[in-house]
Protein backbone atom coordinates (compact mmCIF):
# COMPACT_ATOMS: atom_id res chain seq x y z
CA UNK A 1 0.00 0.00 0.00
CA UNK A 2 1.21 3.74 -0.94
CA UNK A 3 2.56 4.95 2.42
CA UNK A 4 0.79 8.22 1.58
CA UNK A 5 -2.42 6.49 1.53
CA UNK A 6 -1.44 4.71 4.89
CA UNK A 7 -0.72 7.60 6.76
CA UNK A 8 -4.50 8.93 5.68
CA UNK A 9 -6.15 6.05 6.66
CA UNK A 10 -4.19 5.87 10.09
CA UNK A 11 -5.32 9.65 10.78
CA UNK A 12 -9.10 9.15 9.53
CA UNK A 13 -9.00 6.34 12.33
CA UNK A 14 -7.58 8.53 14.60
CA UNK A 15 -9.79 10.83 13.92
CA UNK A 16 -12.59 8.51 14.13
CA UNK A 17 -11.67 7.26 17.61
CA UNK A 18 -11.96 10.78 18.57
CA UNK A 19 -15.25 11.66 17.34
CA UNK A 20 -16.56 8.35 18.90
CA UNK A 21 -15.19 9.43 22.33
CA UNK A 22 -16.46 12.77 22.23
CA UNK A 23 -19.73 11.64 21.44
CA UNK A 24 -19.66 9.44 24.44
CA UNK A 25 -18.25 12.37 26.48
CA UNK A 26 -20.98 14.42 25.34
CA UNK A 27 -23.73 11.50 26.06
CA UNK A 28 -22.62 11.13 29.55
CA UNK A 29 -22.29 14.92 30.02
CA UNK A 30 -25.71 15.34 29.18
CA UNK A 31 -27.09 12.54 31.65
CA UNK A 32 -28.57 10.99 28.25
CA UNK A 33 -28.19 7.20 29.35
CA UNK A 34 -30.57 5.80 25.98
CA UNK A 35 -27.92 7.69 23.55
CA UNK A 36 -24.94 7.22 25.46
CA UNK A 37 -25.83 2.90 25.64
CA UNK A 38 -26.36 3.16 21.78
CA UNK A 39 -23.38 5.03 21.30
CA UNK A 40 -21.17 2.78 23.72
CA UNK A 41 -23.00 -0.18 21.52
CA UNK A 42 -22.02 0.71 18.00
CA UNK A 43 -17.86 0.86 19.73
CA UNK A 44 -15.65 -1.91 18.95
CA UNK A 45 -14.28 -3.55 22.09
CA UNK A 46 -10.49 -1.63 21.36
CA UNK A 47 -12.67 1.52 21.10
CA UNK A 48 -14.79 0.67 24.61
CA UNK A 49 -11.17 -0.20 26.11
CA UNK A 50 -10.43 3.50 25.14
CA UNK A 51 -13.65 5.13 26.54
CA UNK A 52 -12.85 3.06 30.01
CA UNK A 53 -9.12 4.24 30.30
CA UNK A 54 -10.50 8.27 29.46
CA UNK A 55 -13.54 8.03 31.82
CA UNK A 56 -11.10 6.68 34.69
CA UNK A 57 -8.60 9.43 34.11
CA UNK A 58 -10.87 12.01 33.88
CA UNK A 59 -12.34 11.04 36.94
CA UNK A 60 -9.23 10.54 38.55
CA UNK A 61 -7.98 14.36 37.41
CA UNK A 62 -11.21 15.46 38.43
CA UNK A 63 -11.24 14.45 42.11
CA UNK A 64 -8.02 15.54 42.22
CA UNK A 65 -8.86 18.96 41.38
CA UNK A 66 -11.78 19.17 43.36
CA UNK A 67 -9.26 18.16 46.36
CA UNK A 68 -7.49 21.48 45.70
CA UNK A 69 -8.45 24.19 48.01
CA UNK A 70 -8.89 26.87 44.79
CA UNK A 71 -11.62 24.24 43.28
CA UNK A 72 -13.13 24.20 46.86
CA UNK A 73 -13.77 27.82 46.88
CA UNK A 74 -15.56 28.12 43.47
Amino acid sequence: MDQALAGVLKAVSTASRTLALQNAMSMACHGDRQRLAACLEAMTPAQLVEVAAAARLLSAAADQALDKPAARTQ
